[in-house]
C-alpha cells in the first residue's frame, strides 16, 4: 500500500525548517511501514528551481521513491535472498564506486589531453586495420527543389558549372527556391548519412564512380539535382579526414588505461613495501 502526501511537496521546504527546530516532521509519503521525510527531499530540487518546476521534481522523486519500496517489498516477500552474498555484492559495488570515482579524479588532474598532427598521423599509419570502410563514402554537392520550380535549365547548367558568376547565381538561386542544399561541402559523408536527406538509394553503388555528373531524381513531386565529387568503396582505408576525430579519442583512451594501469600498480606497490598489504600463510 502507497500514499503520498501531495501538499506536504509543497511545503517541504517549510517543514524541513521545522525540523531543524525539533518539530516532528510529517511524512510526505508512505510505502507500506516506510516513511519519507521532506528532509530526506533535500538536494533534490536544484538551487533557483522554484513554483511548479520545484513540485514537479519533487513529485517526480516522491513517486519513483514509492514505486522503488513497493517493488523492494513485493521482491522480499517473494524470493529468498542469500544475505550474505547480497551484502558482499553491495560492497563490491560501492568500493567499485569510490575507485570509480578516485580514477576520474585522477584523469581529470593527470592526464595528457593534448594530441598532436604527428601522433594522429602515426596512430592511422600503424593501426591500418582499424579504418576499413564497412561502407562507401561520397563527397557530394546537391539541390532539392520543388519539380515545377522555376528556371530549372538554367540551374542544372550552373550547377554543373565552375564559373565564379554563375555559382554565384547558383548560390543566390538555391536562398531563394531550394528546400534544402549543400554546394560547398567539402567533407566525406557516410552513405547511411546521406540518405536522410537524399534519395541516394536511387544512384547504385556501382555508380558511385561517375564523379562530376549530374543525377536527376524526381521523388514525392521534389527534384533532386546531385554530384558525386568524390567516392570511397566499402572494404577499402577510410581517409584520414574522416576518422581523425576517432583516432583522438582513441590515443586519449588509451593514455588513460595506462594512466590508471599505472597508478593501481604503484599503490600496490607502495603497500606492499610498507607493509600495509600481506596474505598470511
Amino acid at each position: 500500500m502507497v500514499k503520498v502526501c501531495l501538499l506536504a511537496i509543497v511545503v517541504f521546504t517549510s517543514l524541513v525548517a521545522a525540523c531543524r527546530h525539533g518539530v516532528k516532521p510529517q511524512p510526505v509519503a508512505r510505502s507500506y511501514d516506510k516513511y519519507l521525510y521532506p528532509a530526506d527531499l533535500q538536494g533534490v530540487v536544484p538551487e533557483g528551481v522554484t513554483g511548479d518546476d520545484s513540485i514537479q521534481l519533487a513529485r517526480a522523486y516522491i513517486e519513483q521513491w514509492l514505486r522503488q519500496q513497493a517493488l523492494l517489498h513485493h521482491a522480499q516477500r517473494n524470493v529468498n535472498i542469500n544475505t550474505n552474498r547480497l551484502e558482499r555484492q553491495v560492497e563490491e559495488y560501492r568500493n567499485g564506486l569510490i575507485v570509480y570515482e578516485y580514477e576520474q579524479a585522477l584523469v581529470g588532474q593527470k592526464l595528457d589531453t593534448v594530441v598532436t598532427d604527428q601522433q594522429v598521423q602515426d596512430f592511422y599509419q600503424t593501426r591500418k586495420e582499424l579504418f576499413i570502410l564497412k561502407q562507401p563514402i561520397l563527397k557530394v554537392s546537391y539541390i532539392q527543389l520543388k519539380k515545377d520550380a522555376p528556371e530549372l535549365d538554367r540551374v542544372k547548367r550552373w550547377f554543373g558549372s565552375t564559373d565564379f558568376k554563375e555559382r554565384d547565381l547558383l548560390e543566390k538561386y538555391c536562398a531563394m527556391y531550394a528546400t534544402q542544399y549543400a554546394l560547398h561541402d567539402t567533407s566525406w559523408h557516410y552513405v547511411d548519412e546521406l540518405q536522410r536527406k537524399i534519395p541516394l538509394s536511387e544512384i547504385s553503388e556501382a555508380q558511385y564512380g561517375q564523379t562530376g555528373r549530374i543525377f536527376e531524381i524526381i521523388k514525392n513531386n521534389e527534384l533532386y539535382l546531385i554530384i558525386l565529387h568524390d567516392s570511397k568503396f566499402r572494404d577499402t582505408r577510410s581517409p584520414m579526414s574522416l576518422v581523425r576525430h576517432d583516432i583522438r579519442n582513441l590515443i586519449l583512451n588509451k593514455r588513460k588505461i595506462e594512466l590508471i594501469d599505472q597508478m593501481q600498480k604503484s599503490i600496490v606497490s607502495d603497500a606492499r613495501k610498507k607493509n600495509d598489504i600481506e596474505i598470511y600463510n
